[in-house]
C-alpha cells in the first residue's frame, strides 16, 4: 500500500465516488464522515489550516483508507496534524477504513508521517467513537514507532437502541420517567393546539432555517450561550442545504396555537436518527416544548424503522430520562518524544 496526499479543496469532489464506497464499509456510520459534510466545514472554517487528505491505496490503486487531516500551526513545537473538523460542530471524527484494514492502514500512515516529519510532528485524533478500530490500530502503530501516545475519553453521546414499536419503547423507560413523559405530553396537548412540521419542500427550506436560527438564538442560555455566531450561522445554513440535497436532514418544528415554539435539526443517515441541534421559545417553558418535540421525533424514528436514536454529544440529564445510555468518545494524541520546532509536513 501507499499514500497519496491531496492538499487542494478540489479533492472533495475528485474523491467523492471512492469516498462514498469506502463509507459503506465502515462499522459505524455518520454524516460527519461524508465528503459533503467535510467539504462544507472546510469551506467555512478551513482558512487557517492546510489540507492534508491522506488516501491509502492498494498497489492496484483501490482506496483502502482515507485520513482527512489538516495541519494547524502551533504556538511552540511542531505543527499538529488533526482530523478535519472541530469539536464544536462535528460530533464524530475518524480515520475512514474497514475494521479488517485498520491495522495496515495505520501502519502505512504512521510510516508516511515519520518519513515526512521525522522527529517533528504531532497527531491529534479527537471525537473518535468508542467502537472504532482507529484507536487500537493507531495506538499500537504509534507506540511501535516510538512516539508518546495518550488516549482518553473526552465526551459521551447518549444513545437509545430503538425497538420497533412506540409502546415497547415506553416500557423500556424507568417507571418514573415513563409516567413523567406521558404527563408532559398530556399537559401540552391540553394547554394548546399542537402541530408538528418537518420541512418537506425545498421551496420552504430557507424560511424554515430562518425559524430554526431564531428559536435557537432565543434559547441561547446555558450551554448554547453564544454558539450561533454569524460565522456558525453561515455554516449552518450551507450545511442544511447540503444535507437536504442528500436526503439526510430533518428540520422539525413544534407549533402551539400556530406559533413555532421548538425546533430540532436531525440527521437521517444509515440506521441512525441523530438529533444535532435544537432551539425553543423560552416563553412556552410550561409546555415542556423541547421534551414534547424530542418525544415526537423518537416516535417518528421508530415508525420509519431506524434502530438508533442518537442524542449526540453531551450528558444532559434529559437524555437519560428518555432511556439513553452512554457511548463514549475518545481522543488520541501522539507526539515525538522530544518535540522541537520543525518544518511543516
Amino acid at each position: 500500500m501507499h499514500v497519496e496526499v491531496y492538499t487542494s479543496a478540489s479533492a472533495f469532489q475528485e474523491l467523492r465516488a471512492e469516498w462514498g464506497q469506502l463509507l459503506s464499509q465502515l462499522p459505524f456510520q455518520s454524516v460527519f464522515y461524508t465528503p459533503e459534510w467535510q467539504e462544507t466545514w472546510w469551506r467555512h472554517f478551513g482558512a487557517s489550516h492546510q489540507l492534508r487528505l491522506l488516501a491509502v491505496r492498494s498497489n492496484a490503486g483501490l482506496l483502502q483508507g482515507l485520513v482527512p487531516l489538516m495541519e494547524s500551526p502551533a504556538a511552540e513545537g511542531p505543527p499538529t496534524l488533526t482530523l478535519l473538523g472541530d469539536l464544536e460542530v462535528c460530533d464524530y471524527l475518524d480515520v475512514l477504513t474497514s475494521s479488517m484494514q485498520s491495522q495496515v492502514v495505520a501502519q502505512v500512515v504512521v510510516e508516511y508521517l515519520l518519513q515526512q516529519g521525522g522527529d517533528h510532528f504531532a497527531l491529534h485524533l479527537p471525537n473518535v467513537y468508542h467502537r472504532s478500530s482507529t484507536l487500537d490500530a493507531f495506538h499500537q502503530q504509534l507506540l511501535r514507532a516510538g512516539l508518546k501516545v495518550e488516549v482518553e475519553q473526552i465526551e459521551t453521546c447518549p444513545t437509545i437502541d430503538l425497538p420497533t414499536d412506540w409502546e415497547d419503547y415506553l416500557t423500556m423507560l424507568r417507571g418514573k420517567d415513563r409516567h413523567e413523559l406521558r404527563r408532559k405530553l398530556r399537559r401540552a396537548e391540553a394547554a394548546a393546539q399542537l402541530a408538528y412540521h418537518v420541512t418537506q419542500d425545498a421551496v420552504h427550506l430557507d424560511a424554515d432555517i430562518d425559524t430554526f436560527v431564531a428559536l435557537h438564538r432565543m434559547s441561547q442560555q446555558d450551554a448554547k450561550q453564544g454558539f450561533m455566531t454569524a460565522e456558525k450561522e453561515a455554516f449552518f445554513r450551507d450545511m442544511a442545504h447540503q444535507m437536504w440535497a442528500q436526503g439526510w436532514l430533518d428540520l422539525a418544528f413544534l407549533a402551539a396555537d400556530g406559533a413555532p415554539i421548538a425546533t430540532l435539526c436531525c440527521f437521517t443517515y444509515g440506521t441512525t436518527y441523530a438529533a444535532y441541534n435544537s432551539g425553543y421559545h423560552p416563553g412556552y417553558s410550561e409546555l415542556s416544548a423541547g421534551i414534547v418535540l424530542f418525544a415526537e421525533r423518537i416516535r417518528a424514528a421508530i415508525t420509519r424503522g431506524f434502530t438508533t436514536f442518537d442524542f449526540m454529544r453531551g450528558n444532559e440529564s434529559y437524555k437519560y430520562r428518555f432511556g439513553a445510555t452512554d457511548r463514549p468518545l475518545y481522543q488520541l494524541f501522539a507526539r515525538t518524544a522530544c518535540p522541537v520546532q520543525g518544518s511543516p509536513l
